[in-house]
């Protein structure tokens, strides 16, 4: 083995290692083992870095652009109570909601897919009796299947286009992965309706706890002129030893005291802001002499367009591994924790001392525009919002038609795909849909940044001939396994590495490899990009793999196991389909 090849399986483990652990977010890991292969020679700058420039990079930029407008529009929310107003049993809503978001999945980016689709389901699973356990996973999971019907249904596929046009090939159009989507689509969903659902979680603390949540609201109380309280501190008034009761903050006039400090005097006309359950706390709020604000809490001007927002914590989050006090939360994102879901559990108080994890669910108070002001921000994603969303009918019609257009020029092949983005994204700006500013934050600056690190990885692998070594180990397994053999075990390699790594990571990883393989075999070597863009987007056995499995990952209150009980069958479905269709397409 050449020495720069020997150097690059240390940096690729250690990349690995470092991936496995998440010391590091995954594009910082990425980039800086970039970083390093340009530092030590084995990689020109120049080689290293094109992947910025590719195409598909600044397609996937272009498409966050239009998924931001139609989310904004609201489309999506319409869309969603109308599929299920009409479902009462469990099967026929998984077939109302999968076949739609594994549809819209094709065109729109799934993360803002299923966050929006996220609140109706679980309150039309709550209405109708049914654990929100039983519908989210299938959410999921039909977002991730409907990414491989089309081109842009994924970045997966948009990178393995672009790397099939740096190396000569036509590269794809939108509906090319559609011969294996499909049917993996359409396999996956009636897996889910006529097996996978009794394999998922039947956990009943789960409704207990959406009941729970409905009660962590945010509460007012004005203090009597008799009230004990008046002229003490709040740790004298023991006002942090309520049950069912968390002090927020105090109102006194026009300031607002937030957070309510430990020494801060009450006094009487005060107004005390609770979050949780009066009805519990309510004899202790008789005899300490508090009454509620009469007029309720969204009439007072120091609230008027406040409310609470559900926000999830991701991988490589600035809060993951931090106590909520260390960051002074308040004062960072002018927001107050008024609960935690973790694990199926909710946490009403203790917030201060609380260690941020992944897959955390933070339910927040905050005011208007907070939505807003963090909607880019990669310190936690938006699941719901109480607060309401005024989206006018001159903008959906807008949204409605750059969207129809967009999809039938590139039907018609009317022009490249980055082209059509790129015109999709400037209407969506010069119509006012989104401003420009709005569009900058729309833009997953971390997705890009892995995604052209991973082409530079790529590059790496093939200069070296670690490529053509690891293709050539494989190939020598064909008499004893046959062609279908070795493509089996491809897709299983790819399949498990997207569970460690991430789906662009290995995309770029196993792509050179498989061309050198179609090379040798004298097969299309579009048949075996394609079978990594699957192999590589088909994430169903952790809640890691993929983004939209850690979206659902808290408010379903599920386990690591979970994902592997009801993913592992869906997974060699998937495998099987997307095998069968391109050995018929192509052998």
């Amino acid at each position: 083995m050449p020495f720069s090849a020997a150097v690059l399986c240390v940096l690729l483990a250690i990349m690995f290692f470092v991936l496995v652990k998440e010391w590091l977010p995954a594009e910082m890991t990425v980039f800086s083992t970039l970083a390093l292969l340009i530092v030590s020679g084995i990689l020109p700058a120049g080689e290293a870095l094109s992947g910025f420039s590719n195409t598909s990079v600044h397609t996937v930029a272009l498409l966050f652009i239009a998924g931001a407008a139609i989310s904004k529009s609201g489309l999506i929310e319409d869309a969603a109570g109308r599929f299920l107003s009409r479902s009462r049993t469990l099967p026929g809503a998984l077939f109302r909601i999968m076949v739609p978001v594994s549809t819209a999945s094709a065109f729109i980016n799934n993360t803002p897919l299923v966050t929006l689709f996220l609140p109706f389901l679980q309150k039309w699973a709550i209405e109708n009796k049914i654990q929100p356990s039983k519908v989210l996973i299938p959410l999921s999971y039909a977002s991730i299947l409907g990414g491989t019907i089309t081109l842009i249904g994924t970045s997966t596929n948009l990178l393995v286009n672009g790397l099939m046009i740096e190396r000569g090939g036509e590269g794809f159009h939108l509906f090319s992965f559609s011969v294996i989507g499909v049917p993996i689509a359409a396999a996956g969903i009636l897996y889910m309706i006529v097996f996978g659902h009794r394999l998922l979680p039947d956990r009943s603390h789960n409704i207990q706890l959406f009941e729970e949540e409905e009660h962590l609201h945010i509460h007012y109380y004005e203090v009597l002129d008799d009230s004990p309280l008046a002229g003490k501190t709040v740790t004298e008034a023991l006002l942090r030893n309520l049950n069912h009761l968390f002090l927020i903050e105090i109102i006194r006039g026009d300031t607002v005291k937030t957070p309510a400090a430990n020494d801060e005097v009450v006094q009487a006309g005060d107004l005390l802001v609770f979050s949780g359950d009066p009805q519990k706390a309510l004899p202790s709020v008789h005899l300490l002499g508090l009454k509620p604000w009469p007029a309720g809490p969204s009439s007072h001007p120091e609230r008027k367009g406040s409310g609470l927002f559900e926000v999830g914590i991701p991988p490589g989050s600035f809060l993951v591994n931090k106590r909520i006090k260390d960051i002074h939360f308040r004062s960072r994102y002018q927001a107050v924790i008024v609960g935690v879901k973790r694990k199926g559990e909710l946490i009403s108080s203790g917030f201060g001392s609380l260690t941020a994890a992944q897959g955390d669910t933070f339910i927040l108070l905050a005011r208007q525009g907070f939505g807003e002001i963090w909607a880019g921000s990669d310190d936690f994603y938006f699941i719901s919002s109480s607060a309401a969303a005024k989206n006018s009918r001159r903008q959906k019609l807008s949204v409605s038609l750059i969207l129809a257009g967009f999809i039938i020029c590139s039907l018609i092949q009317a022009a490249p795909i980055y082209h059509l983005a790129l015109l999709a994204a400037a209407l969506i700006i010069a119509t006012g849909t989104l401003s420009f500013s709005e569009a900058l934050k729309a833009v997953n600056w971390r997705i890009i940044i892995l995604m052209g690190s991973s082409i530079g990885l790529g590059k790496a692998i093939e200069s070296t001939g670690l490529a053509s070594q690891a293709a050539s180990f494989l190939l020598k397994w064909q008499d004893e396994l046959s062609l279908l053999g070795i493509i089996c075990i491809y897709y299983l390699l790819t399949m498990l590495m997207t569970e460690i790594l991430n789906n662009l990571a290995t995309a770029s990883l196993m792509f050179p490899i498989g061309y050198t393989m179609a090379e040798s075999l004298q097969i299309d070597p579009a048949m075996f990009a394609m079978l990594t863009a699957v192999a590589a987007s088909c994430s169903f056995l952790t809640p890691i793999g993929y983004q939209t499995n850690l979206l659902v990952y808290g408010p379903g209150g599920y386990r690591f196991t979970d994902y592997m009980r009801v993913g592992l069958p869906l997974s060699f479905i998937s495998m099987a389909a997307a095998i069968t269709m391109l050995y018929i397409r192509w052998l």
